[in-house]
């Protein structure tokens, strides 16, 4: 039976401004060596835009294999409203891939067009996710329904998200091939929450993205007691058919 987790295309390195001085390009690519990879991703911050110089710097440091393992080079880019993302399509089309966050809701750049309260913040956020997915170029939207540096957390965001909002958009995702985030980590610390949310997605056929969110080479490869074994991933309803192919990605692309 092959792992689930078998790559790790959301990994932050000392370029992003969040990433650990111990991230260097390097020592990522050890690591996932370590944490026996088919494949990682280097998937550094864009919401600037200076930070578009970010993933040319990786692309031009990285070899494309190691050891028989695969080097990506995506990045993660925000929506700034439910209309604009911090990329275009032509930047886009330079990249191995795009994740997309549509829950950094105060990162600068933002329109803030919402009410400090989770029901109207899940409601921008499907909004912001349906925006993602007509951008053309989303491949992965990433950590949905979590805010970083909010005051709510993630279960408070998905007991107050309208489910039927919801389904649409998860199914405009299916259709544009579009997957989302599950961290196992949040399958650890969230776990009827992150029940509730994944198995919505999967009834209306998205497919999953199974990464670390890494900022530090230390969990690449969702290792350690923080993130969810691959039991507790199946017992969801999670398997090999339902994830996210980067390599089916890179040869649609490539056609």
């Amino acid at each position: 039976m092959r792992k689930l987790i078998r790559t790790d295309l959301h990994i932050h390195t000392h370029l992003s401004d969040c990433g650990s001085p111990a991230a260097t390009l390097d020592a990522v690519v050890a690591a996932g060596i370590e944490a026996e990879l088919e494949a990682i991703g280097i998937s550094d911050h864009i919401f600037l835009p200076q930070h578009r110089e970010r993933p040319v710097i990786a692309r031009q440091a990285l070899a494309r294999d190691v050891n028989g393992m695969r080097i990506y080079v995506g990045c993660e880019a925000d929506m700034q409203s439910p209309t604009r993302c911090a990329i275009d399509a032509e930047f886009a089309a330079t990249l191995d891939y795009v994740m997309v966050a549509a829950s950094h809701l105060y990162d600068p750049g933002v329109e803030r067009e919402f009410i400090d309260e989770p029901r109207p913040m899940a409601a921008y956020m499907v909004e912001m996710m349906r925006g993602a997915i007509e951008t053309i170029f989303a491949d992965i939207i990433v950590h949905p329904l979590h805010v970083p540096a909010c005051r709510f957390s993630f279960a408070d965001f998905v007991s107050a998200v309208d489910e039927a909002a919801l389904r649409e958009v998860a199914r405009l995702a299916a259709a544009s091939s579009v997957a989302f985030e599950c961290n196992p980590s949040f399958v650890r610390k969230y776990s009827e929450a992150t029940k509730r949310l994944f198995s919505l997605l999967l009834e209306e056929g998205c497919t999953l993205a199974l990464n670390s969110d890494a900022h530090d080479p230390g969990g690449i490869g969702c290792r350690g007691s923080g993130y969810a074994t691959e039991e507790e991933l199946r017992a969801l309803g999670i398997t090999e058919e339902r994830l996210f192919r980067i390599e089916e990605r890179v040869a649609r692309t490539l056609r």
